[in-house]
């Protein structure tokens, strides 16, 4: 009896979790780019974009601390913005803190934070992702008064929180592209939006964070945003192909949008490449904080000298052709 009352528990957990999954899956399939973004016809350009890895799970030298997180410092025109706050891993200083005093970042220079989407890996760990929050460390606190775009319903005891439903100029030449949603089956519903900066005489450059939602669909947002040409892809877009013997099983296992039975494959990664392809973009910046081994090398095959690695310390910079 107790076994059959086991298995019966198990059937119906397994049953709710593939009727939520079901749910999620058609909410997310029925939102499309045109239902989320509208022109920005005072978007702007810039002349220089630079983006700093500040938290990477690989670094450019011994003296940084890695860890399966996000966090890049974007220079774009006279605008400064921190794009996600990692994982915050660390017995004392959390690599963002530690990466920041290493790279010589201030957090007093900033003039607005972005967050990609409400993961751990993104607001600075478990307990702000429950608390619907983000932490830029132990020991640093957010600047007063300083405005967060936000992709879903977040608070903080210092910042300014803005809940962003459409794409928006938050500084000349730079957007945040509306959320667009996800269903994985593990994790359930996400919403994470990408960060656009259009650079004169180049075109767009599209930073992500995990890059959950389908790329297809990030690329037109930005590209209804602007009518202007993809020039760049830089961030996660969770490729984690063949994932067993590497750190990034709980990424590959949690972060699945299909069936629990259909891992990421290298076809999804193909179909992503080509993707990209398509747009004949100049750089493409692939982080590994959620992209395996494997499928860091298939990009560099597939896009030769405009394709680099993110490591934290690296900065990848895009000017205006002179």
């Amino acid at each position: 009896m107790r076994a059959q009352r086991s298995l019966v528990i198990v059937a119906s957990a397994a049953a709710a979790l593939a009727s939520r999954y079901l749910v999620g899956r058609s909410k997310a399939d029925r939102q499309t780019v045109t239902d989320l973004d509208t022109a920005l016809t005072d978007l702007g350009t810039v002349d220089r974009v630079s983006i700093l890895p500040v938290v990477e799970r690989l670094t450019a030298t011994a003296g940084f601390q890695g860890e399966p997180g996000v966090s890049y410092l974007v220079k774009a025109g006279d605008l400064t913005l921190l794009f996600d706050a990692g994982l915050g891993t660390g017995r004392d200083r959390t690599p963002l803190e530690a990466n920041s005093a290493e790279l010589g970042v201030r957090w007093a220079d900033l003039d607005c934070l972005v967050i990609s989407h409400l993961h751990p890996d993104h607001v600075g760990g478990p307990k702000a992702q429950v608390r619907h929050t983000f932490s830029l460390g132990r020991e640093q606190q957010v600047p007063g008064a300083l405005t967060a775009f936000v992709p879903t319903q977040m608070t903080h005891r210092h910042a300014e929180t803005c809940v962003v439903d459409r794409a928006r100029v938050i500084g000349p030449g730079v957007a945040v592209l509306a959320p667009l949603p996800r269903m994985l089956f593990w994790l359930g519903f996400v919403a994470e939006q990408a960060l656009v900066v259009n650079v004169r005489g180049r075109g767009l450059v599209v930073i992500t964070g995990c890059g959950h939602p389908p790329i297809e669909s990030v690329l037109a947002a930005a590209e209804q945003v602007v009518d202007a040409p993809v020039y760049a892809v830089i961030g996660g877009l969770h490729l984690p192909v063949h994932p067993l013997g590497t750190p990034l099983l709980p990424q590959a296992v949690l972060g699945n949008p299909n069936w629990p039975f259909r891992p990421i494959n290298e076809d999804d990664a193909h179909a992503v490449i080509e993707c990209i392809v398509e747009r004949g973009p100049g750089l493409v910046a692939l982080s590994g904080h959620d992209s395996t081994r494997w499928t860091l090398d298939a990009f560099g095959r597939a896009f030769g000298e405009r394709y680099r690695t993110l490591r934290v310390g690296e900065e990848v910079t895009i000017e205006s052709p002179r």
